[in-house]
């Protein structure tokens, strides 16, 4: 059960005028009608469904009321989306008993006037069910995509054999179950759709004011429409046709229709006022046309506001991102929550070529933007993780140190690290198992093709646990297991505080083994209380002797950065250089920053900073 959790029952009954739960398998219990059923009979009314919250448990224990039979029912297993995000957090009462099958004799379905809402579901037979007949249900219904997909044993002329969930079938069946899936799955679907980058219907829309312009200009209906021509031509879009239409001595409204979409103004002459409304798909940017029609008219000032239309930037609950430090324009994003002593103080600017992605999951808001300068950033909650142009540095630092500092590092524990550039460098050593631990599955997923090179196919590597959940709880279940544990988290705010504790580090300490090394991402090089603090909870979390790492990392504010290192047996510091060198041959390790004359160089600070 999840730590801090108390073990969750629930009762329900064993038989009902409709059906029973056979139990004669005690591992599985399964439903059986208990009369004869119509094709679209009622099995199970809305009213008699049961739903249990199970978003911290791993399971629940189903008490039959006229027997007292117990049967331990997991989460992972038979639990059902509780929103958009298709997260497994939500089990169905007595639905999870029936057994899965590629030609289920039943169906939930929504009534006209319902909700979305899993309640609001009424469970009906597709076909004739005859008295004594197994109730069977196809999982892909409910569920978008399994974690650990399973194999099925249906028994069905059309069985699928491997089990995904409705993200796995060929598209033609999907097309055929969608009409009975559940709102969750339809929606993720829907939104995968449109998110693909492929797909044509995705355009920028910028809604734009333009201040202080030429004033004889703004009458002037051929110079408008010839400007939009320029304008939709720069823009590399195709223009069909232009209309316009002018009021005397109030302005001129004008329009070009573009294979792409439209491009479109409005002008206040005696205000010196321009609105303008520029809406492109494909590979067209409207971003060029605006720069054309402001300096055409003679703008002062702009203001610009761009909207991703076609592609829903939604959190789980369905509201709009709200991004912090992403201006409204979305041209600059401003670095403000920065960790430690300089938290509100500073602000680190970074000018966008691009906004690729902007989500909100259940834990974080991201986003990914490309920069001239630092390649692809990610920012978590406001602040800078990462840029395709440096990762390499922390990710190696992070890294090599502690698993070169354990003779022999087999299994591997990472906390955090949804990027997956940690998970990359630690498969580098060929270590036997790792496991990853991180909260947020939906961030892991939409992040991962957009940051290919950080990963570099790690996450596909079978000796590769993903375990999706809380780290407090997740830990507790693994005791003396790992030879190197890497905290690669956020930073020491908000949700993340609590990877900072001395608490998370005495149990990060009982899961390794008696010669078990810790590495821990801290902060500035700048800040030497948090690098105290964070030092000090890690010897008093039992992790043993600690060093620290420095290095010059360009993405970051303060430039200087710092990781700590923790040995229980032997020294953090590793081997001395040859020994570094001898490792590095035998373990093939190949790096762009990290080198065994980097490693100890990183160690030494100048004579004032005495922070290890």
């Amino acid at each position: 059960m999840s730590s801090g959790c108390p073990d969750l029952k629930i009762s329900i009954a064993k038989e009902t005028a409709d059906y029973r739960i056979d139990t004669t398998d005690p591992e599985n219990w399964f439903m059986v009608a208990n009369r004869d059923i119509p094709e679209e009979g009622v099995i199970i009314a809305n009213q008699d469904m049961t739903l249990i919250d199970v978003e911290g448990f791993d399971y629940v224990d189903v008490v039959l009321k006229e027997t007292g039979e117990v049967r331990r029912v997991f989460k992972s297993i038979s639990a059902v989306p509780g929103d958009y995000s298709c997260l497994p957090t939500v089990l169905e009462l007595p639905w999870c008993f029936m057994n899965h099958s590629c030609d289920p004799n039943a169906v939930d379905k929504w009534g006209n006037g319902a909700s979305e809402e899993l309640n609001d579901a009424t469970t009906y037979a597709v076909r004739k069910i005859s008295k004594g007949d197994p109730l069977t249900y196809d999982y892909a219904n409910e569920q978008y995509e399994y974690q650990s997909p399973f194999w099925c044993q249906c028994g069905a002329t059309n069985c699928r054999g491997k089990i995904e969930g409705f993200s796995g079938l060929e598209e033609a069946e999907k097309e055929r179950i969608l009409k009975s899936a559940s709102p969750f799955v339809a929606r993720k679907h829907s939104l995968d759709l449109v998110n693909s980058v492929d797909l044509p219907t995705v355009g920028n829309h910028l809604l734009v004011d333009y201040w202080e312009c030429d004033l004889e200009l703004l009458n002037d209906e051929q110079s408008l429409r010839n400007l939009l021509m320029q304008a939709a031509e720069g823009a590399g879009a195709n223009v069909l046709s232009v209309h316009s239409h002018s009021f005397p001595g109030e302005g001129v409204t004008a329009v070009a229709i573009l294979s792409e979409s439209h491009l479109s103004i409005h002008t206040w002459p005696k205000l010196g006022y321009v609105s303008a409304d520029f809406y492109t798909c494909g590979t067209s940017d409207p971003r060029d046309a605006h720069k054309i029609l402001e300096a055409g008219i003679g703008a002062g000032k702009a203001r610009v506001k761009n909207v991703v239309r076609g592609k829903e930037s939604q959190d789980a609950s369905g509201y709009q991102t709200n991004i912090p430090g992403l201006s409204e324009d979305k041209s600059w994003f401003f670095e403000g929550a920065i960790p430690g002593c300089r938290e509100g103080k500073i602000s680190h600017g970074f000018l966008i070529d691009k906004v690729v992605l902007e989500e909100r999951s259940k834990f974080q808001d991201y986003l990914i933007f490309d920069s001239l300068l630092f390649g692809r950033v990610l920012v978590l909650d406001g602040v800078v993780q990462l840029s395709t142009s440096d990762e390499y540095i922390y990710h190696e630092m992070l890294v090599h140190p502690p698993m070169l500092a354990h003779q022999a590092p087999k299994r591997v524990l990472i906390v955090g690290g949804g990027d997956g550039g940690t998970l990359r460098e630690v498969l580098k050593h060929n270590p036997e198992k790792v496991v990853m631990i991180d909260i947020d599955e939906q961030f892991v997923i939409n992040i991962r093709g957009h940051l290919p090179t950080l990963h570099d196919g790690a996450f596909s590597d079978p000796r590769v646990e993903l375990i999706f959940e809380d780290a407090f709880t997740a830990i507790s279940r693994f005791e003396g297991k790992f030879d190197v544990a890497i905290i690669d988290c956020n930073d020491d705010l908000g949700p993340s505080e609590p990877l900072f504790t001395e608490e998370f580090y005495a149990m990060v300490s009982r899961s390794l083994s008696d010669e078990g090394v810790t590495s821990v991402q801290v902060g500035s090089l700048l800040d030497e209380e948090l690098i105290t603090r964070t030092k000090e909870r890690m010897e008093g979390g039992q992790l043993g002797e600690v060093t620290g790492f420095h290095m010059t990392i360009p993405i970051y504010h303060c430039g200087q950065y710092c990781f700590l290192s923790a040995a229980k047996t032997g020294a953090p510091s590793g081997p001395d250089i040859p020994s570094l060198h001898k490792l590095q041959e035998e373990r093939s390790l190949k790096t762009r920053y990290w080198s065994p004359e980097v490693h100890h160089a990183s160690q030494v600070l100048p004579p004032k900073v005495n922070l290890w």
